[in-house]
């Protein structure tokens, strides 16, 4: 049997365990001289060669975005401008293409039961809007929870 120290995502030591060297090794487990006594709030982080004291846990890392949804319904896409206090804004710089032909392109991508984040002429409206990618991102995010 040998010690293994198992640490968690932040590297901070959690427990020690006793394991077959034959058999899989716990998930965070490493093998290592024993990790040096702390009185709480202190713990003890595995720096990759050794072990630190840190006054404190530190603060766990933000979560992830979710995911960006690669379409959202007009409804729900509406509604994220409508919030967002963009809806005008896209509608008027609709009305405002000069061409017909384009405007009436437009009408018909902006009135699709389904709006695709990947839309070459979704992308180019929230371009010319000023918008950025995150920003487009972000809107359809919320759009799926509308």
């Amino acid at each position: 049997m040998i010690t293994v120290h198992i640490i968690d995502s932040q590297q901070i030591y959690v427990r020690s365990e006793q394991v077959d060297p034959y058999m899989r090794l716990p998930d965070g487990a490493i093998i290592s001289d024993a990790p040096p006594a702390v009185s709480p709030p202190q713990v003890a982080r595995w720096t990759g060669s050794g072990w630190e004291i840190l006054p404190e846990r530190p603060p766990a890392p933000p979560a992830p975005p979710a995911p960006v949804p690669q379409s959202c319904t007009r409804r729900q896409g509406r509604l994220a401008l409508l919030q967002n206090d963009l809806l005008d804004d896209v509608e008027d710089a609709i009305a405002a293409i000069p061409d017909p032909a384009q405007r009436r392109a437009a009408q018909i991508e902006y009135e699709a039961d389904t709006w695709d984040r990947g839309n070459a002429f979704l992308q180019g409206m929230w371009a010319q809007m000023g918008g950025t990618e995150e920003g487009l991102n972000d809107l359809f995010r919320l759009a799926v929870t509308l």
